[in-house]
């Protein structure tokens, strides 16, 4: 168990301590009948060696500093007070009548001085920078213990949020208190439902264990008050306790009252800062307290719930088969409609073709061997399709074959399937493709993506609208991105968030698995697909696809 320490600074007093350091007794006087009528306690020396010895011993707000002195200089002595840690950070005014040459301020200001006043002086001009120096020291201070108690919450934070058992963190929390706060005992008090104290926790240092005797908690803390506060505690609150100084917390969680957190201590006095200090952590070990609380009350759910499901499971197994077998129904028709769905996509430019033939044939045209050649693509597409789904079904295999494609001529081929099946809707098709580089994927899975998009835009576009297919490389992203824009009847706002989910469609007749499973093929090739729409105005759909590593 980690302790932690707070080292804390020397409490701020309202009377500041100055010490002055001249050899001359009449200025020495002087200056302490100044500071002293201005309400400052002042210590006086007369050479160097004492100076530096009382600044160790005293670690007063402020030194006058004189700079010839015998025994040490003043400028030895700052020199030696900047070295040392205790003393380094004490403002320090050089006074002088006799090195005011500026090289002279120079020194004294590089070797750490705060000012540089030479005689004779003004009282008021000394006093206001004294008073000056001094409140920039405590700001300092403030703002150091400040940020060492930050510092320490955040490390009682982490502490306190690796255990979650009640008991270890109630042993806990008191161990943390005197390790950040000083003092000889601490006491944590937790709370029934009815705000009784359920119990307390207690942790204490060596020294108080030979006093306390037989004393208890109650009487250590006294009479808890119906609310409790933050605050520190008079005699009059715990006139029995053999403890001088106290204080006290609440642990509270959302207005509820959960506990409390008591220290005490017979030999250093408690402050504001302090007690805000013991109030973090109470705040902390709420927290930490009511979630091990949360916690211990949902293991017990679990421990009841396991035992329940036990009890009941020999009654529950028909049901359970049957709920099985209802899952198993239920993922057959899903998959039976995914089949029909993305082999219907390539069966419409065949009937589409077809039926252009037989018109053909009725009025005696020849035949249009390319349009053989789009019939014979997409039955070969067909057989693909039921080709992937028995290997899948046969060996349980989701690998796919990846290749270096180029994604204009698998782009171009899914247009040229699909060019008549817009010319007979009354769609224009706009295509901007230039020379992309390749990318690494699939290009079976890539036609469904491409095939998807195009037929979703036929559906949704009326006739003498257009579809606009734009493809651009974006050399920064080092990506292919693909724009697929039309201007149908666009999605509606409250189903734009939805249109990928899967068995989700607009269309009366529609399955809900097409742009469901285009945006996991999409993903499986490690690109992006996102949908803009506004309705009535039209649907974009822009696919980014990464290029291939050329290296």
């Amino acid at each position: 168990m980690a302790i932690f320490a707070l080292i804390f600074m020397k409490p701020s007093h309202d009377t500041p301590h100055v010490l002055v350091a001249d050899d001359e007794t009449y200025t020495t006087l002087m200056l302490q009948r100044i500071f002293e009528r201005d309400g400052y306690i002042v210590s006086c020396v007369n050479d160097g060696v004492s100076a530096l010895e009382q600044a160790r011993k005293l670690s007063p707000d402020l030194i006058l500093l004189d700079i010839q002195m015998p025994g040490m200089t003043g400028f030895d002595v700052l020199k030696k007070l900047r070295e040392e840690t205790s003393t380094a950070s004490i403002p320090t005014i050089l006074i002088t009548a006799k090195a005011r040459h500026p090289s002279d301020v120079e020194h004294g200001l590089n070797l750490g001085a705060d000012d540089y006043m030479n005689k004779p002086f003004d009282p008021r001009e000394l006093l206001a920078r004294a008073r000056s120096k001094i409140q920039a020291r405590r700001l300092e201070e403030n703002l150091q213990r400040r940020t060492q108690e930050l510092q320490a919450l955040l490390r009682i934070s982490q502490e306190l949020s690796q255990y979650l058992e009640v008991e270890d963190l109630a042993e806990l929390i008191p161990s943390l208190a005197l390790g950040l706060l000083p003092g000889d005992i601490a006491i944590l008090g937790v709370f029934d439902e009815e705000q009784n104290v359920k119990s307390t926790h207690v942790h204490v240092n060596e020294v108080a264990e030979n006093y306390m005797g037989d004393l208890d908690e109650a009487t250590i803390i006294g009479e808890l008050p119906e609310n409790i506060d933050a605050r520190i505690l008079s005699e009059a609150d715990t006139s029995n306790s053999p403890f001088q100084y106290k204080m006290i917390a609440p642990l509270d969680h959302r207005n509820t009252s959960i506990g409390f957190l008591f220290l005490a201590s017979n030999h250093e006095p408690y402050d504001e800062d302090r007690l805000d200090l013991l109030n973090g952590l109470a705040r902390q070990a709420s927290l930490a307290l009511r979630n091990a609380q949360l916690y211990e009350v949902q293991m017990h759910y679990a421990m009841v719930l396991e035992e329940t499901v036990n009890e009941r499971t020999s009654e529950l197994k028909s049901t359970q088969q049957m709920l099985i077998q209802s899952e198993k129904l239920a993922s057959i028709g899903r998959l039976a409609a995914s089949i029909a769905h993305e082999i219907n996509n390539p069966l419409q430019p065949i009937r589409s073709i077809l039926d252009m033939m037989v018109e053909d044939a009725h009025s005696n045209r020849p035949v249009d061997i390319h349009d053989l050649g789009v019939i014979q693509e997409s039955v070969e597409r067909i057989r693909r399709i039921v080709s992937q789904l028995l290997e899948v079904a046969g060996r349980n295999s989701t690998s796919v074959g990846f290749t270096m494609l180029d994604v204009k001529k698998v782009l171009e081929q899914v247009i040229s399937l699909n060019r008549k099946l817009f010319q007979h809707a009354d769609i224009a098709l706009i295509i901007d493709i230039p020379q992309l580089p390749e990318i690494y994927g699939n290009k079976d899975q890539l036609e469904q993506v491409f095939m998807n998009l195009m037929l979703n835009a036929r559906d949704a576009t009326m006739p003498g609208g257009r579809l606009a297919i734009k493809a651009t490389h974006d050399t920064n992203a080092n990506e292919i991105v693909l724009v697929f824009s039309d201007t149908g009847q666009g999605i509606k706002a409250e189903d734009i968030d939805n249109i990928f989910d899967p068995f989700f469609s607009s269309k009366p007749n529609g399955t809900g698995l097409g742009l469901f499973v285009t945006y996991g093929i999409v993903q499986g090739h490690d690109g992006r697909i996102s949908v803009e729409s506004e309705p009535g105005q039209g649907t974009t759909f822009t696919i980014t696809l990464p290029c291939a590593d050329q290296s």
